[in-house]
């Protein structure tokens, strides 16, 4: 619903009600009772008469007209306070710099937050997220308009008037709770039932969308006080977010600069405008001759590679393109990138009647490169300051937001990070260093010019550009106290951005760690300059200049041979050693926001150099020639900003070369400014709220898990599901609750002791070990083993062997018999490099994340069950069949409320039966991860989990809405139905995608609820069941892998809730060195069901999902039994 409402003239000035916040020791009213309930009761009267005039009038004219809310009613009072908002002077002056009309309809929508308004004859659309600031201003103007406006029933106008306030019949209808008529029935019927009353009926208890605590005297009061901090320092926030965008926005843009480059040489070369992106530079190895511009067409034959023309000059035509006739024999100008060899081929029918050789000689007019330096010169002349303001903004805001979550979360949740992002507050004082004039307190609000200001770094702490064998980083900082001991890493963009090490050991062995992953590996690569990545020898300039150029000694100039690339495989290899050099040449000794500016100039004109060749330097190495080797770093060209701005991408290639498209970049002009606004949301409300002491969203939650391997799922009977079991053939052994009964001693702990290593101190003690306390040695027959260091049931730390699939990282590993490899137990990382039984063995101080209510206490007349299938006794006493399969596999255990049941199936006309036995696992306390939330992504129209991107096409979808017919989304199925060209498989899965997805917004078009759905609906969601599948519940030496995964989503607006659903297949397996072993003879479903329900609080989020997100787990033979 959009609000819309004559603007106040500009002269209008903030009342003195709201101009200081309300001193806390006031006395507040109780939520319960209405505002001024004595005096507004009259005004209440005369509201609700004016309503029943209008609502005849509408059905007897068509038009119910305005009507003039009384001002001491309930809404009347809600309606004073958007009016006196919207004279806050903070707004009137945003008003007139947006230069809307001072006539104008003001229209907000609090569902979206859009506001439209006429601008220069036309009308705007501004939105929360774009640049205009409209985002840092409109927070308590939302909140009451969400009061007065709840839900969403189409547009809301509201007229104010001089002295009285006007809405239509419809917003007096939705804010009491009650519907327009539409028809002479329905105005009669509620005008009889209304006519003798003196208010409007009391608003339902269970209203979700009108709570009375929402409308409330002191919920009024309340958003007053907030609105008098809001508007205290939104000033300065508007004012870093328009410093920040204008600094996104002049960032020379290289891709951009580089199609203007190309169409200007079609537009030359033929005459005509064409849009350079639309045309496709397509090498082939060989072709047939005929009668086109190149003289050859290449009919059933793929390009091996192919880029858009502004990517092709970017990477520059290569000495074997400047001999006469190659490059028009190897290769075309085409309107069809890859893709097109069985339908038609590429000739004359697509192709530019332009011949490559005729652009590349056009082009070696161009000096290209001295454009662009010239472009960055020009940049950094006129933005330096500003760029350092920003950067410091981001770094105070990351520091805040990692010591907020660090503190938030619980002993047990930090006990489960790795060592380097325990973030601690001796950290957060250590790097706040580099910006010693901003308050250590990380809730007070700053102002711009704090973060303007120049602070040089004092002597102790000290910071570095981290250095590695000699090579700087453009943008790692190291922070220590100028010894081997603790050291901080900040990593602009990363998530952390900081991480920790106790010393400097350790701190070099993350760094050789990192080099061992290729992923890892490249991500560190990309905060270093392309110069220092490639083998070469410095020239006697480039010497000079590391100690001549302010800032120089932070640009990453090295001064060896080997290249960073050579020198990380070297590492990787355990060719070299301590790798974090500590030269006083990488110190910082002024302003450490000023070093990080100039580098970030070296940096940009370096790899500049490096990208875009110019024409006195054509001739390079094969690395260099090859652009799509650095695609991947371009957005490191002005690293810092990159995630200040979301638009430092300077540069962006579309590589074609396998047949379908991997975009490095490729940011319009209006995806930079959105994402510039997006990026800074959570910058401005760290830096200038008031409330800046609400813990934020954790950013360095726990490393996605990594997806489980799959396998096919076997098929599931219907289960009928018996809740108290008695004695006879579809039964298990009844359990009797009994006053007074001694409850059964728990089993103990899977004893330890005997399984650990013989003489595992001297295997280990010239081992390297990792960040988390991993030992790795090759044995005398070349296999590499794992050791970790456990304290077993005698309180004894001893050396265990762990499962030679941990990978470096891994929050959990398996504990295995050194005898047999077999697995016995899962650990997960302690202190101190010890680590610990995993939650719920036991074991480790940590609550199992699933509770479990007890078990009914046993009758002294009954025998406790030993085994499971002790629960499945047919009346002549015998076990049911298939029920001794689950004792293979289960052990008995007394803090699972296990219930017992019989699944019957037809086979051929005789029915069958199946012992089941199942639990249902609930912690209680769901939330979504910093890794699942919702964002910005390149799929639809809204935001979403980039888990959600990923999975939808791995797994079937079921999209469920009263009244419409079901949407399912199967995109294996569809690639498996399809006949797919050698490499076209990715661009075919991608439009798969997309096509899914718009499908998905049809049955649900609201944004929030998609978004809120997207974050609980993947893969991920269902990772938690692994947990339940571990020892003592599961026999020691059996491991679970998930099958396959089917989401049914549960769409209901009438309710405005919606139901998500998980069903996966999970199945064991035995392993013994290594060796895995399926047990195809059980069936394991797991469903967890999350409920999504839209929320009206003030300060909440517009959907929510519930603590409560049970999984339930069912286990049954896979073989059918005999007939009952």
């Amino acid at each position: 619903m959009s609000l819309s409402i004559n603007p106040i003239p500009s002269s209008a000035s903030l009342p003195s009600g709201i101009a200081y916040p309300t001193p806390s020791t006031q006395t507040q009213t109780p939520s319960t009772v209405p505002p001024t309930a004595k005096t507004g009761q009259p005004d209440e009267t005369a509201l609700l008469k004016a309503y029943l005039e209008a609502a005849q009038r509408k059905v007897l004219h068509g038009n119910a007209g305005l009507i003039t809310v009384p001002p001491q009613s309930t809404l009347g009072q809600w309606l004073g306070l958007y009016r006196t908002l919207l004279e806050n002077n903070v707004v009137q002056s945003w008003l007139r710099e947006q230069h809307v009309a001072a006539d104008t309809l003001l229209s907000i929508n609090p569902s979206t937050g859009t506001l439209s308004a006429e601008v220069e004859g036309k009308t705007k659309t501004f939105q929360l997220s774009d640049t205009s600031g409209w985002g840092q201003i409109s927070g308590p103007l939302l909140d009451a308009a969400k009061v007065i406006a709840p839900g969403n029933n189409g547009d809301l106008r509201v007229r104010l008037r001089k002295d009285s306030i006007q809405v239509s019949a419809k917003v007096v209808a939705n804010f009491e709770g009650v519907t327009l008529p539409q028809t002479l029935t329905q105005a009669r019927a509620q005008i009889r039932h209304l006519e003798h009353k003196d208010t409007f009926d009391p608003i339902p208890a269970d209203d979700r969308l009108r709570p009375a605590s929402s409308r409330s005297a002191q919920a009024l009061q309340e958003q007053q006080h907030n609105a008098a901090k809001y508007y205290s320092t939104a000033p300065q926030a508007l004012a870093y977010k328009r410093l920040a965008v204008d600094v996104a926005n002049n960032l020379p843009n290289t891709r951009a600069e580089a199609k203007k480059w190309a169409d200007d040489l079609l537009l030359k070369l033929t005459g005509k405008p064409i849009d350079s992106d639309t045309v496709y530079l397509n090498r082939f190895k060989g072709g047939e001759s005929a009668d086109t511009a190149t003289g050859w067409e290449h009919t059933f034959q793929e390009p091996w590679s192919s880029l858009r023309l502004p990517d092709a000059l970017l990477k520059n035509f290569s000495e074997h393109d400047w001999v006469p006739g190659n490059l028009d024999l190897d290769a075309g100008l085409y309107t069809q990138p890859a893709g097109q060899s069985e339908k038609g081929g590429y000739g004359k029918h697509n192709q530019i009647d332009l011949k490559p050789s005729q652009v590349m000689h056009e082009s070696w007019k161009t000096d290209f490169q001295t454009q662009m330096t010239q472009k960055f010169d020009a940049f950094w002349s006129a933005h330096t300051d500003d760029y350092q303001t920003v950067i410091k903004g981001e770094f105070v805001s990351q520091a805040r937001e990692q010591l907020k979550s660090a503190e938030a979360g619980s002993s047990a949740e930090r006990a489960l990070q790795a060592p380097e992002h325990q973030f601690t507050r001796g950290d957060y004082s250590l790097v706040m260093a580099a910006a010693n004039n901003i308050p250590l307190d990380e809730n007070t609000p700053l102002s711009l010019e704090q973060l303007k200001a120049k602070a040089p770094v004092n002597s102790t702490p000290q910071v570095h550009a981290l250095d590695i064998h000699g090579f700087k980083s453009s943008d790692i900082l190291r922070f220590s106290n100028d010894d081997a001991g603790r050291q901080v890493l900040y990593i602009p963009g990363a998530k952390p951005a900081f991480l920790r090490f106790d010393s400097l050991d350790k701190l070099n062995q993350w760094v050789i760690d990192q080099t061992k992953d290729p992923k890892k590996s490249q991500s560190l690569l990309a905060h270093f300059s392309l110069a220092d990545r490639q083998n070469r020898k410095p020239s006697v300039f480039i010497q000079l200049a590391s100690g001549a150029v302010p800032g120089g000694g932070f640009t990453g100039i090295g001064d060896t041979q080997d290249g960073l690339d050579a020198l990380f495989k070297k590492m990787a290899a355990g060719d070299l050693k301590t790798p974090v050099n500590k030269s006083s040449q990488s110190k910082i000794e002024g302003d450490v926001f000023s070093t990080l500016a100039t580098a970030a100039k070296q940096r940009m004109t370096s790899d500049t150099d490096v990208v875009v060749k110019s024409n006195s330097e054509v001739t390079r190495d094969t690395w260099l020639n090859d652009i799509t080797v650095a695609a991947g770093l371009l957005a490191k060209l002005a690293p810092i900003a990159a995630p200040v701005t979301g638009a430092a991408v300077i540069a962006g290639l579309t590589e074609l070369g396998l047949g379908f498209e991997q975009s490095a970049s490729g940011d319009t002009e209006a995806e930079r400014d959105n994402g510039a606004s997006r990026a800074l949301d959570g910058v401005l409300n760290t830096l200038f709220s008031m409330g800046a002491s609400t813990v934020p969203e954790d950013p360095f939650a726990l490393p996605p898990e990594k997806e489980l391997p799959v396998s096919d799922p076997l098929a599931q009977p219907h289960i009928t599901e018996i809740e108290e079991p008695k004695p006879g053939p579809s039964s298990g052994t009844q359990v009797v609750n009994e006053a007074g009964a001694a409850a059964p001693k728990s089993r103990p702990l899977l004893p330890m002791a005997p399984y650990a290593v013989p003489e595992g101190e001297q295997l280990i003690k010239d081992a390297p070990r990792d960040a988390l306390g991993v030992y790795r040695i090759t044995d005398s027959q070349g296999a590499l083993r794992q050791f970790v260091r456990l304290t077993d049931e005698t309180g004894t730390s001893k050396v265990f062997e762990i499962s030679g699939r941990y990978r470096t990282g891994d929050m959990f590993a398996r504990v295995i018999n050194p005898d047999n490899g077999a697995g016995l137990m899962v650990i997960t990382p302690g202190r101190d490099g010890e680590w610990a039984r995993a939650p719920g063995d036991g074991g480790v101080k940590l609550p199992w994340p699933w509770p479990r209510s007890e078990s009914p206490t046993p009758s002294d007349d009954i025998k406790t069950p030993t085994q499971v299938s002790d629960n499945f006794i047919e009346l002549n006493g015998t076990k049911m069949k298939g029920a001794d399969i689950f004792d293979k596999y289960f052990n008995v255990e007394e803090q699972a409320n296990y219930k017992y049941g019989v699944s019957f199936e037809e086979d051929n006309g005789v029915l069958k039966n199946r012992p089941v036995f199942s639990w249902t696992a609930d912690s209680g306390d769901f939330t979504v991860s910093a890794s699942e939330r919702a964002s910005s992504s390149p799929f639809g129209t809204s935001n979403y989990s980039d888990q959600f991107a990923k999975d939808i096409d791995r797994d079937p979808y079921t999209i469920r809405r009263p009244g419409v017919a079901d949407v399912e989304i199967d995109i294996p199925r569809q690639m498996e139905g399809m006949n797919i060209p050698n490499g076209l498989e990715e661009s075919i899965r991608e439009n798969l995608i997309r096509d899914g997805i718009d499908k998905f917004e049809h049955i649900v078009p609201d944004p929030d609820m998609r978004a809120a759905i997207s974050e609980v609906a993947h893969q991920g969601s269902s990772a938690s069941v692994w947990f339940e599948l571990q020892p003592p519940r599961v026999k020691p030496g059996f491991s679970s892998n998930v099958g396959k995964r089917r989401y049914v989503i549960d769409y209901n607006p009438l309710k405005n809730e919606t139901e998500v659903t998980i069903t996966t297949q999970w199945h064991l397996k035995s392993e013994v060195r290594g060796e895995s072993t399926p047990a195809d003879d059980v069936n394991i479903t797991a469903t967890r069901t999350f409920t999504l329900r839209e929320s009206n609080e003030i300060d909440g989020q517009p959907v929510t999902i519930d603590k409560s997100a049970p999984i339930r787990i069912e286990v049954s033979p896979s073989i059918n039994v005999s007939p009952t």
